[in-house]
């Protein structure tokens, strides 16, 4: 039998969409290697790596990591063999256009791009209300899900996780968000995160398998998919009295390449060909006459 096949994914959202939850549903949902640009950077720099070495430069100038560096970073993560034979996972990134714009050249191209979407509001609440155990680095919220008694004093607020703090990365978030789904409009999905975790993991099960559509800006829904029944049943009253028609005309006109013929003949004759307006090479006495209506 042919080899199971490997899907290469992005998640996006902002701070506190929810990545880190769908993330493990996606793992466990496709057997997909979970890939962090952060855990992957700190590894490189810890292990002394030409690249980490190149990354700690930057780092310890206090400068950020050019795009470029993080995508070789990227690139060479998915050479691993682990990543070849299960596909990957990308875990918010690209962040930004030119992170898009590096990964493009690199030759790195997604199948599915999941873009968790959450009101700021929600975000900045989600924000404020999370606490960190430091003792056991287990991640609390105050209101959603609260920490067991005899923690909660010992239990700190990340320095990002203020409501100032929260407020400039979410704009930093929308600032760069258009250049990632002008680029993969055509892949992308844009997920209610508003939701219960499991039906949000059903819709994004759903998405990466291929049942839901993407979500493209400006284009209407897509219509459902025919039953076999309906499509049948299409064929015989619109298609097939088409082909007899053509198969007509053409044994009529017994023309010398039959083949260009019928091609010609069903452009000319195709039902779903707009009506040529007559009056369409005359010059319009207002430019808005160019917009008007055909009949």
């Amino acid at each position: 039998p042919p080899p199971p096949r490997t899907r290469k994914v992005m998640i996006c959202g902002a701070p506190a969409s929810g990545k880190g939850t769908q993330c493990e549903g996606i793992v466990e949902d496709f057997g997909l290697v979970h890939i962090s640009t952060g855990d992957e950077l700190r590894m490189h720099v810890r292990q002394g790596t030409p690249l980490g070495l190149q990354a700690k430069a930057f780092m310890d100038a206090g400068g950020l990591v050019p795009d470029s560096l993080i995508t070789a970073i990227v690139k060479d993560r998915l050479s691993h063999q682990d990543v070849v034979e299960r596909g990957w996972l990308l875990d918010g990134f690209p962040r930004t256009g030119g992170q898009v714009t590096a990964l493009r050249e690199a030759g790195v191209d997604p199948d599915a791009v999941v873009l968790l979407d959450v009101p700021d509001e929600i975000l900045v609440e989600r924000c404020t209300g999370r606490r960190l155990d430091p003792v056991t680095n287990a991640i609390y919220h105050l209101v959603h899900n609260p920490p067991p008694p005899g923690v909660i004093d010992r239990l700190v607020q990340r320095s990002d996780d203020t409501e100032e703090a929260m407020a400039k990365r979410i704009a930093t978030y929308h600032d760069n968000l258009s250049a990632i789904t002008t680029y993969y409009h055509s892949l992308c999905r844009r997920i209610n995160g508003v939701r219960a975790p499991q039906v949000i993991r059903s819709e994004v099960k759903s998405f990466i398998e291929g049942s839901l559509p993407p979500s493209m800006s400006g284009l209407p829904p897509r219509r459902p998919m025919p039953t076999p029944g309906e499509a049948m049943a299409f064929v015989e009253k619109e298609m097939m009295p088409f082909i007899v028609k053509g198969c007509a005309a053409l044994c009529k006109s017994k023309p010398d390449k039959p083949l260009e013929y019928l091609a010609h003949w069903m452009i000319e004759n195709n039902p779903n060909k707009p009506l040529v307006d007559k009056t369409a090479d005359q010059a319009p006495s207002d430019k808005n006459d160019v917009n008007q209506e055909r009949v």
